[in-house]
């Protein structure tokens, strides 16, 4: 799919729901979104000898255009194609039956719920890019999917295909993995700028298949920026069969105050009777320092939501990743392994927010990242500028 063809698609949908509209009382907003990235990066010997010298410059991260439609209070659909990485891509595609206020079900393209990150746009999150950790989380698949929630409990659920379901035929792909996915959240004081929730998710994924390398689960964590997309560590296990993986999750806010927090922890079973265990962990601290305005909790999604006019926020945050499993790599090691290792980063952050549409935020990240066949660790600081617009 090209841009000439996906913005031909994106205004001939528009223009057919337009004339649904006058018919059926159909209400269509358009949505759209463009992040831009400046970087430059430091780097110590080990990592310019191990990964090369990175390079710093400009990048867009995200560029979409799509719609939202509600009909009646019953019916929504949401589609979005966005521009990203040099392609063209489907990102929320789905339709959704709302049973009531608090309870719907979902079918479609999106966000698989596990753990904090699900709840967030990636424009809204601390970093611009997935902290380490958040490696388990997995991507947009199909799927069908069901949220029901009350002021204290929040529980969604559902089952996805695996990734090749959107972009290759089964016939090229093999045999298709699947995933059974669910986070509950409690919200044991929650009220007007001030309590905090706990949270626990878990996934249970069926190996992907690749009918040239087997059945496989793979990890890996850039250097947190979207311009130099290098790897800092990574593992590929083609001899997986399956997986199970959990997050426990802790927020917190006290007016202009937020605290988030959350461990991973994931197995992989292996032919052989093999298996691989991986952790990670990150925590994040943000204020808002000048014009302080209460957080607000949102009961929908169970997240934070951003300030509104003319904020200043600070973020302090630390996170690791430890894709090591030491007795696999000694007794059952294979070549996708070669790249796994341990990452941890400090970070910090400030976001200036214009108004509700407008933007501009600065990330400083210090990495260090030993891989386990190497004897150095790579040292490595991002420095990032973002300059966004969403509405």
């Amino acid at each position: 799919m090209n841009i000439r063809h996906s913005l031909l698609l994106v205004v001939t949908s528009l223009g057919a729901m337009t004339a649904i509209q006058a018919q059926e009382k159909l209400d269509i907003k358009l949505t759209g979104r463009a992040l831009f990235d400046l970087a430059t990066y430091s780097q110590n010997d080990a990592a310019k000898t191990q990964d090369g010298e990175m390079i710093g410059g400009a990048g867009i991260r995200d560029m979409r255009i799509g719609f939202r439609a509600n009909y009646g209070p019953s019916w929504f659909f949401r589609g979005d194609v966005v521009f990203a990485n040099n392609k063209v891509l489907l990102k929320d595609v789905f339709l959704q039956y709302n049973l009531s206020k608090n309870n719907f079900l979902r079918a479609g393209h999106y966000i698989v719920p596990f753990g904090l990150s699900s709840a967030y746009d990636p424009a809204k999150k601390e970093y611009f890019e997935e902290a380490e950790g958040n490696v388990y989380q997995p991507d947009r698949r199909i799927g069908l999917m069901h949220t029901i929630f009350n002021r204290q409990l929040w529980w969604q659920y559902g089952i996805f295909a695996d990734n090749s379901a959107l972009t290759t035929s089964t016939d090229k792909s093999g045999p298709q993995g699947f995933t059974v996915a669910g986070r509950l959240v409690w919200r044991p004081v929650m009220g007007e700028g001030a309590g905090f929730h706990v949270g626990l998710s878990g996934l249970h994924v069926k190996a992907e298949s690749d009918l040239k390398k087997g059945s496989h689960v793979a990890y890996s964590s850039k250097y947190l920026t979207a311009v130099d997309k290098r790897n800092a560590i990574a593992v590929d296990l083609t001899d997986a069969r399956w997986e199970n993986k959990f997050t426990a999750e802790f927020q917190g806010i006290y007016r202009n105050f937020q605290l988030s927090s959350q461990y991973y922890w994931s197995h992989v079973n292996r032919l052989g009777g093999n298996a691989y265990d991986t952790k990670g962990f990150y925590v994040s601290a943000r204020g808002v320092i000048v014009n302080p305005v209460d957080y607000k909790y949102n009961y929908v999604t169970s997240g934070v939501d951003s300030p509104g006019s003319n904020n200043l926020e600070l973020m302090l945050g630390y996170g690791f990743l430890d894709l090591n499993d030491t007795h696999a790599l000694a007794n059952s090691n294979i070549a996708g392994m070669a790249g796994a290792g341990k990452m941890t980063d400090y970070s910090a952050g400030l976001s200036y927010f214009f108004n509700k549409y407008v933007t501009v935020r600065l990330n400083y990240h210090h990495m260090d990242v030993k891989q386990w066949s190497e004897a150095e660790t790579k040292k490595v600081d991002a420095l990032q500028l973002r300059v966004q617009y969403i509405f």
